[in-house]
């Protein structure tokens, strides 16, 4: 039951309603009006807050998680606290745990089962490469996105941080023996030292659950399930699932090894093996659509379809790269011609420190000009003398980390990078000369977005002339592939008729192609045949007389 006090607003995220609990947390949904973007709000119970222990797991989440970047792993964007409640704003996953699932008893393919385990044990691998041990990992922890085979891992409350320097040995002995029961491994059963091949004993057991519909391990009590978890092996997957590939039957055994030793010792190496299985899944398939045989309809037009796509994609790609660097040297002869421009513009201001007259100059500038994002004017010394931000006249010129871009003109430098808000920004450079003497150097930032919108736009359209060309080869080869279907057909039923004896059938339709050609090449084998085999059926059935 939730006992957390209600609440409309934590920090500064708007708190919608309350979406799960677990024993130590409530998780709402929740907004954050800051970036406009929903997330979810985990939020420590009211009467665990105040125990130190708790506490602190619950922060370790934060710190375990926080450096966790992965597809398959539920992103931590924030740790906080407010009013003494302590929160953690994370990923906001639309869908259900695996435990959700299996209560629905909403089977899944064997082939969508292995893929979750890939991407289960390749989520695991990530953390333990980082340092970080779930010791929790159950069907409760992984969310499945709706409408998808894309899983999330979620809740590192009880994870291990490894800490060379021993930072963490405190936490890690407290709650040595946390978990959920049924899925832990023998050795965190019996509360010794884990790593990284108990999380992948426990992926074995979720997996074991998601084929079978079963705990490998059950029992009436939890003395009980921990005596097996320890001493005894699950039902084996034979009796079970004997429909189950051999190799998926060898992984789980594998992976449910009392010794940690005898497991697979990453989750890289548990995924390969999955993905080995994945492909043995896929190869069954062809066969049996080989089998099957698919229309040659379908097959042309896929075919043609996927020749017609690789080639537009290919010609598109090519056509991109051509005028964006097309407009790219107009961007850069025009940035070229304007900081040399300016800069000459500068020159006698600059030599006679008539700065007021220089800022005029760069307000102006910059008030014409919208896709002008700067304009500094840099003495010999490499001070700021001019520019469009107050804060940085008088200042030390501070270069930007960027990176070069060749320059059609060699008087000028230009150099791309980020500013401050996200846009990239391209920075011409070029010196202040009077009488052929550097006096200082001109820096003009002219936005990238007007080059990118456009080398933009004629990507979408290459992009829509590709599906719109590959949609009409597709259709226009299925509508050609089912007229020469219907001409096969007869030659096919044809085939049949000569097949049980009736040589006197014939096709006896006229057409000028090469369908014409095998129907009247049809109809002369089938007369061959017929006065083959006739006068043996009229000897048949007039014997002579002969002694």
């Amino acid at each position: 039951m939730n006992d957390s006090p209600p609440m409309d607003r934590l920090g500064r995220y708007q708190i919608r309603e309350i979406i799960g609990e677990g024993a130590m947390a409530c998780v709402y949904r929740a907004f954050d009006p800051e970036i406009n973007r929903a997330l979810a709000i985990k939020l420590l119970k009211a009467q665990l807050r105040l125990d130190s222990e708790y506490r602190g797991r619950f922060l370790r989440e934060a710190k375990g998680a926080g450096v966790l970047s992965h597809p398959n792993i539920v992103t931590v964007f924030d740790v906080g606290e407010d009013q003494g409640h302590p929160y953690i704003a994370m990923e906001l996953v639309e869908g259900q745990t695996l435990a959700e699932e299996l209560k629905g008893k909403k089977g899944l393919s064997t082939r969508d089962i292995v893929e979750i385990g890939i991407q289960l044990t390749r989520a695991l691998d990530y953390a333990h490469k980082k340092g970080i041990i779930h010791r929790d990992v159950k069907p409760g922890n992984i969310m499945r996105l709706t409408d998808t085979n894309t899983i999330k891992v979620a809740d590192f409350g009880i994870c291990r941080i490894d800490d060379s320097e021993g930072g963490d040995a405190t936490q890690t002995q407290i709650g040595n023996v946390l978990g959920t029961p049924h899925y832990m491994s023998p050795e965190q059963v019996v509360g010794e030292k884990v790593d990284s091949r108990s999380d992948l004993f426990s992926a074995g057991v979720v997996l074991y659950q998601l084929l079978t519909g079963h705990l490998p391990f059950e029992g009436d009590t939890l003395i009980s399930v921990a005596y097996k978890i320890t001493k005894t092996d699950p039902p084996s997957l034979d009796k079970v699932r004997a429909d189950l590939p051999l190799s998926l039957r060898r992984i789980i055994e594998r992976a449910l090894k009392k010794q940690p030793d005898k497991r697979f010792q990453s989750g890289e190496e548990f995924a390969q093996a999955l993905i080995g299985v994945a492909r043995e899944l896929a190869d069954e398939d062809q066969k049996q659509g080989r089998a099957r045989g698919i229309p040659m309809a379908v097959r042309w037009a896929l075919t043609m379809a996927a020749v017609v796509a690789v080639t537009m994609t290919l010609t598109a790609t090519i056509l991109y790269k051509q005028q964006y660097a097309a407009m790219m040297d107009q961007v850069k002869d025009y940035g070229g011609s304007l900081a040399k421009f300016t800069a000459t513009q500068n020159a006698v201001p600059l030599l006679s420190e008539d700065w007021a007259a220089m800022d005029v100059f760069v307000q102006e500038a910059l008030g014409r000009q919208q896709n002008f994002s700067y304009m500094n004017v840099v003495d010999h010394k490499g001070i700021v003398r001019a520019s469009n931000v107050a804060a940085e006249v008088n200042a030390p010129y501070a270069a930007p980390v960027s990176t070069p871009i060749a320059s059609n003109d060699p008087g000028v430098t230009v150099q791309s990078h980020t500013i401050a808000d996200g846009r990239q920004v391209l920075d011409f450079s070029a010196p202040v000369l009077f009488q052929g003497k550097t006096i200082g150097t001109m820096h003009l930032g002219i936005y990238e977005a007007p080059l990118t919108a456009v080398a933009n736009l004629v990507l979408v359209l290459l992009a829509i002339l590709t599906v719109v060309t590959v949609a009409a080869v597709a259709g226009g080869t299925y509508l050609l592939a089912q007229r020469l279907a219907v001409p096969i057909r007869v030659l096919r039923n044809s085939l049949a008729e000569l097949a049980i004896g009736r040589y006197d059938y014939r096709i006896a339709e006229t057409r000028k192609d090469e369908f014409g050609e095998l129907y009247a090449d049809f109809d002369k084998t089938a007369a061959a045949l017929e006065k083959r085999h006739e006068p043996r059926a009229d000897a048949a059935a007039h014997p002579t007389d002969g002694h």
